[in-house]
């Protein structure tokens, strides 16, 4: 089989000869992304890296909204509704730190300087954290940000219930090593997110593993599965349509 066509171009994976549409191409066979262990999620680390988690994320909001030009309230009630979410693009902060043990059953949140990392354990304890520091904050924190109060004064106030809990030191802390993912995965992922979006469909995600192991008639199966699919929602939308409840 030749390495041409997008597959081949994302993840130098064998592309089928046999042409194919581009929609089925890419949702078939330029999908990437990896699965999200919901194992081991430990309360006792999620308890310590809280108000850390807290300050990072008010970190990253504030940037978001200056690079993404957020100014009305809306807007930024959606920033920070999506700010633990991984899936996010003011949520991806939380795959790119890693929890360290800095003393004995002391943990402590490094930022990793650039690359999103894969979304674990720890990545999934560092979005718990954000959601539980951040429950109930939702207007304060937007008011403040875009009130253009500085990231010290927002801490003080938003992170200062969690910040003032005490957490016992934790035991027997597992480590788990950060690891960068393909950058052509997350760049993928995210033309996905945004098809997802536009069209109002969903697409399953494939890793590099499942992809490169596909035999051709895999993934004619896999394209067939979609059409099917991608008709059905058009036909659902057509009555809907019809009916004026769109």
């Amino acid at each position: 089989r030749s390495k041409d066509g997008l597959l081949g171009d994302l993840f130098g994976v064998p592309a089928p000869r046999r042409a194919m549409s581009f929609r089925l191409l890419f949702v078939c066979l330029a999908l990437a992304g990896s699965l999200v262990s919901v194992l081991g999620i430990n309360k006792e680390v999620v308890a310590q890296i809280s108000c850390q988690t807290c300050h990072f994320a008010v970190d990253s909001l504030k940037h978001y909204a200056a690079e993404s030009n957020v100014t009305e309230e809306d807007a930024m009630l959606d920033a920070i509704d999506g700010l633990c979410s991984v899936k996010k693009d003011q949520g991806k902060w939380v795959a790119r730190v890693d929890i360290v043990e800095v003393r004995p059953g002391e943990l402590h949140l490094d930022a990793m300087k650039e690359g999103i990392g894969y979304c674990k354990s720890e990545c999934i304890s560092v979005q718990r954290a954000c959601q539980a520091a951040l429950k109930n904050k939702e207007e304060v924190l937007s008011s403040m940000v875009l009130e253009d109060a500085s990231e010290e004064d927002i801490k003080k106030k938003v992170c200062k219930k969690i910040c003032s809990k005490k957490v016992p030191k934790m035991k027997d802390f597992q480590d788990e090593p950060w690891r960068e993912r393909d950058p052509k995965e997350v760049e993928a992922e995210e033309r996905v997110s945004k098809m997802e979006a536009e069209t109002g469909q969903k697409f399953k995600m494939w890793s590099k593993e499942e992809i490169a192991g596909m035999s051709q008639a895999d993934i004619e199966l896999e394209a067939a599965k979609d059409a099917l699919g991608h008709q059905r929602r058009e036909v659902e939308l057509q009555k809907k349509a019809e009916k004026n409840e769109l």
